[in-house]
């Protein structure tokens, strides 16, 4: 198998007998059989919106409960448990399902369709930016406009290979060298399950936006001694990075994290903020003898502390089962190559390098967070939930008709195959690409050149493409 050198044999999956033709052609009659989205898009829109609200109202209420604790000790912990369920459900849905798919463009054409139909705000460009609109939108760990670089420019166009930023076997190599016994390894993915938002994907995708601006002062001074494409976590950030600095004599590089660590801490305070206003608020009424309530105020901010930070590990491993797996695991595949965007390459890749779960009904989609129909989403990104539950099974027999690959699984099992791949057990599947190159790379090579990749990397690329 290829792994990445330059003077590995280049390896293909499909015969070279694939009809890429054909096959693009059906995946553009799936794709228009789909049809627009209009009113009844943004009228689901709104109703998960809403359920959303509902839930977060639900939870707070409840919240107030088991922290004030008027009922006995039973009672107060299922009061607490529906709390931090409900106020979990709401983040996931607001993060996956709302933030998601509006940030895509995915109601970008209701707005022309069906006027006035949806608020103003639900748009690419509008939703979630600036402090106020993020406040009101979508409030979570990432910046929105982290996300936007991290995960639908880098993740969705570079998917699988080893630009991604998504790419969980490369992300946890370090885990793989450690010399602990595998079932360590499997038992320090719990913190990253229960924590992973914190600690994981917000200083990643912050770390990605950052790069992405040339001129900032964080972007040209990058530690020279860290590759780019290395994860950064919040262990790291405050421990590992810094003390490493100081012991090796850095001082500019010291200065870089102190910074880094500052910004990165400031872009995550309203966040943090929410988590601790319910148990801060009894505190704060204390001190002001302003308390009304026989309990005493430590004790219901603590039991308030308790059930916000319990709703942020449901919120973490909610998340984590629908979103870490989607890419990863022994029978998914990562390339040495890019491919341009929207050939019959890209369209299969977006099949070979992703897991869809069980769906088709409301409860079922909105549990994955409408993660569950991951192929047909990587392949039009800009589309509603709605229309990718009216496309995946069309894309699902266009799979079928052409002998390709097509893996639907059950997230509890794809988070196991994940698991297995992160901490080394297994490793996924590597190729240069899935079809063999018909010109010889000839139309990789134009593509490449076309989009300012010219240079000794593309020369690299074309011997591992075999052109």
């Amino acid at each position: 198998m290829c792994k990445g050198s330059a003077v590995a044999a280049p390896v293909y999956v499909l015969d070279s007998k694939f009809d890429e033709d054909e096959f693009l052609k059906d995946i553009k009659v799936a794709q228009r059989a789909v049809g627009n989205a209009g009113e009844a898009d943004a009228r689901h829109l709104q109703r998960l919106v809403l359920i959303t609200r509902l839930a977060t109202v639900l939870g707070y209420m409840l919240l107030v409960v088991a922290a004030l604790q008027p009922f006995g000790l039973g009672l107060t912990l299922v009061c607490g448990t529906i709390a931090a369920s409900a106020i979990s459900l709401a983040r996931v849905m607001s993060w996956t399902i709302i933030g998601h798919h509006i940030s895509h463009g995915g109601y970008d054409k209701v707005h022309n369709l069906a006027p006035g139909v949806l608020p103003s705000q639900y748009k690419r460009g509008i939703f979630a930016l600036g402090l106020l609109r993020r406040c009101l939108d979508w409030l979570d760990w990432m910046l929105p406009q982290a996300w936007d670089v991290e995960h639908n420019k880098l993740h969705h166009y570079h998917l699988s290979e080893d630009k991604d930023p998504d790419l969980v076997e490369r992300n946890f190599a370090m885990l793989h060298k450690l010399p602990l016994p595998l079932f360590m390894k499997y038992i320090s993915m719990v913190f990253w399950i229960f924590t992973w938002k914190f600690t994981y994907y917000s200083p990643g995708t912050f770390k990605e936006l950052q790069l992405s601006k040339p001129k900032s002062w964080l972007s040209q001074n990058w530690p020279v001694n860290r590759s780019k494409k290395d994860p950064v976590t919040l262990p790291e950030l405050l421990i590992a990075l810094p003390l490493v600095s100081l012991a090796k004599m850095r001082p500019k590089e010291f200065l870089y994290w102190i910074v880094f660590n500052t910004m990165w801490f400031l872009s995550v305070a309203p966040m943090m903020a929410v988590v601790l206003l319910p148990a801060s608020l009894p505190l704060a009424m204390g001190s002001l003898n302003a308390w009304p309530f026989t309990a005493l105020p430590w004790t219901v901010a603590m039991r308030a502390l308790a059930v916000g930070l319990v709703a942020e590990a449901f919120t973490n491993a909610h998340s984590f089962v629908i979103i870490a797996c989607n890419h990863a695991g022994p029978d998914l595949y990562r390339y040495s190559t890019p491919c341009k965007p929207y050939s019959a390459e890209w369209y299969l890749r977006c099949a070979y390098s992703s897991s869809n779960f069980e769906c088709g009904t409301e409860l079922v989609d909105i549990l994955y967070g409408w993660l569950n129909y991951q192929a047909e989403h990587h392949m039009f990104p800009d589309m509603t939930p709605l229309q990718y539950r009216k496309l995946q099974p069309l894309i699902k027999s266009v799979f079928a008709k052409h002998g390709a690959m097509y893996v639907q699984d059950n997230g509890l099992r794809r988070t196991w195959k994940m698991l297995q791949v992160a901490v080394g057990a297994k490793s996924m599947k590597r190729c240069t690409s899935l079809l063999t190159p018909r010109d010889g790379g000839e139309s990789v090579l134009r593509w490449l050149r076309a989009s300012g990749r010219d240079g000794p990397q593309v020369s690299e690329i074309m011997t591992l493409i075999g052109g």
